[in-house]
């Protein structure tokens, strides 16, 4: 093939590629210019770490205050009672013990309480 086929066969490519991504949802903004573009909406897969990260913080941010206001003897004394329970008392327990992290977030938090 001469050079112009193989920059035609490029920039359709191109365009088949970008027509399939918009096939399955796009946004349409006015550019700096005002010529109006159709952008494909973003993969939504990726953006499900976000809400995981948000609720294992705030576990343990729940993990830190408990650890805080009831103290160090008085939560291991609840947890020591949730162990002795059934199945998912015992997963809480495990769940809820005390680890490094929770320990110092607690320790920092105690001083501002």
């Amino acid at each position: 093939m001469d050079q112009g086929m193989k920059d035609f066969a490029k920039r359709y490519q191109q365009v088949q590629r970008k027509h399939q991504r918009l096939a399955h949802g796009y946004v349409t903004r006015v550019g700096r210019n005002g010529v109006i573009e159709h952008r494909p909406r973003r993969d939504v897969r990726g953006l499900m770490v976000t809400p995981l990260v948000i609720v294992v913080a705030a576990f343990f941010g729940f993990k830190t205050l408990l650890l805080s206001q009831l103290g160090t003897e008085s939560y291991a004394a609840h947890l020591a009672a949730l162990a002795q329970g059934n199945l998912a008392e015992r997963i809480g327990a495990i769940l809820m013990a005390q680890d490094p992290l929770t320990v110092h977030a607690s320790a920092l938090l105690s001083v501002f309480i």
